[in-house]
């Protein structure tokens, strides 16, 4: 599952980044590493940027960047 496909509400895991090593590293940066657990937290009206909840961070992101990232979601 993509990270742009998580819900307002849900929690997931993060799996994997899937992009150019400068962007991986400035999302890696932000709190964006395998293993750490992310929320969804808000949509914006068009659906981008999404706020997230990471590390204790909130962080918008915008919806092609959140594309690039696997998460592992349970209901």
């Amino acid at each position: 599952m993509l990270l742009s496909d998580l819900k307002e509400g849900q929690v997931a895991t993060i799996l994997q980044v899937s992009c150019d090593d400068s962007l991986k590293q400035r999302l890696y940066d932000l709190g964006f590493l395998p293993g750490h657990a992310i929320g969804c937290l808000l949509e914006g009206p068009f659906h981008s940027p999404i706020l997230y909840l990471v590390n204790g961070a909130m962080i918008a992101l915008r919806k092609r960047d959140a594309m690039l990232i696997e998460v592992d979601y349970e209901a």
